[in-house]
């Protein structure tokens, strides 16, 4: 390679000492009887502790220097919580059962990794409801389940990133924003037994996310920039079909075919930049549980292919102001076998 690219580029050297504990309790649960049928509640938590210690004690091989200050750059994260979780439930017949969920949790505060600050960062929190159902129906050769709900996030980690001056590595920093966020969603989920060795799925989501804006840290004032959730699409869908025919002894073959859609998403926190819309089509053929005659062996022998109809679309657009806007592509059709053997 020519000289110009076989300089050292700027690393982070972490010694990082980590101790976490977690008590969690036990769940708890009433059940009553009415006509044959179940009512219940259900009552749980989870206590967590944390604790963490860390320190940034190079960088490029040199002692930090943050704020004009040089030196080791220590961080400390101490926190204790209790997350509650009660969930009611009915059934409304014997094959429909309705339930209504409320809980909290919270995700652990601490420094990135790849910060060249080691800027610390506090607890994220969230508050979730869920309402939904289950059903079996047609002589239980039908399951359908729906679910609603909505989700409260204060104080969200958001990572941001920036370009270390001079090479072409990034340094990230996480932040916690101010105010709320929320999530609301509705999810399906389709099973159809229609025969013997048939099995049909489907699936949707409807997922709408709200972040506030957060203080970008990379640049100068650290203003309130907008912040776009990374990889939710608003709409995404899946189907599969699964078919299994025996053909001696324990020996089947099997057949698998799924399709995948997802609308467009973002791929950087701090980008408006969409990716494409997405439709995968995937498929395997097996024949499995193949006998081998000893200590209960079994062979199974598999084709498979990826992206069956050699879709192409951009699953990663970003705009940077030294290269306008890139993409990167997904893979295009892949063929494929295996063969494995179970002891």
């Amino acid at each position: 390679f020519p000289a110009q690219y076989l300089h050292r580029r700027p690393s982070l050297w972490l010694r990082t000492s980590i101790t976490t504990s977690l008590w969690t309790s036990l769940t708890r649960s009433h059940h009553s009887k009415a006509g044959g049928l179940n009512r219940s509640v259900t009552m749980g938590g989870r206590y967590s502790h944390d604790k963490k210690k860390g320190e940034l004690t190079k960088v490029n091989g040199a002692t930090p220097t943050v704020n004009g200050v040089t030196g080791d750059v220590p961080m400390a994260f101490k926190s204790d919580r209790f997350d509650p979780l009660v969930t009611l439930a009915y059934d409304v017949s014997r094959h429909i059962n309705v339930y209504g969920k409320w809980s909290t949790g919270y995700k652990a505060g601490g420094a990135n990794s790849r910060s060249l600050t080691y800027r610390s960062f506090g607890p994220e929190s969230v508050s979730s409801f869920e309402i939904g159902s289950k059903m079996d129906l047609l002589d239980n050769m039908v399951r359908l389940n729906l679910a609603a709900y909505t989700t409260k996030y204060k104080n969200v980690q958001i990572d941001f990133n920036a370009v270390t001056p001079g090479v072409n590595r990034t340094t990230l920093e996480t932040v916690n924003v101010d105010g709320s966020g929320r999530i609301k969603g509705f999810e399906a989920d389709l099973t159809v037994a229609p025969a013997t060795g048939l099995t049909l799925t489907a699936s949707y989501a409807l997922t709408d996310i709200r972040l506030p804006q957060a203080h970008n840290p990379f640049i100068a004032g650290n203003p309130l920039v907008t912040v776009y959730p990374v990889y939710v699409p608003k709409h995404s869908s899946s189907g599969a079909i699964d078919y299994s025919l025996p053909v001696a002894g324990d020996a089947k073959i099997l057949a698998h075919l799924d399709a995948n859609f997802a609308s467009r998403q973002y791929s950087s926190a701090s980008d408006p930049t969409l990716n494409d819309r997405t439709f995968l089509v995937n498929g395997r053929l097996s024949l499995a549980d193949i006998d081998l005659g000893r200590d209960n062996a079994k062979l199974r022998v598999s084709l498979w292919a990826r992206n069956l109809l050699d879709n192409q679309f951009v699953f990663l657009r970003n705009y940077s102001a030294a290269l306008g806007t890139y993409a990167i592509y997904n893979e295009p059709r892949t063929f494929g076998g295996e063969v494995n053997v179970q002891f």
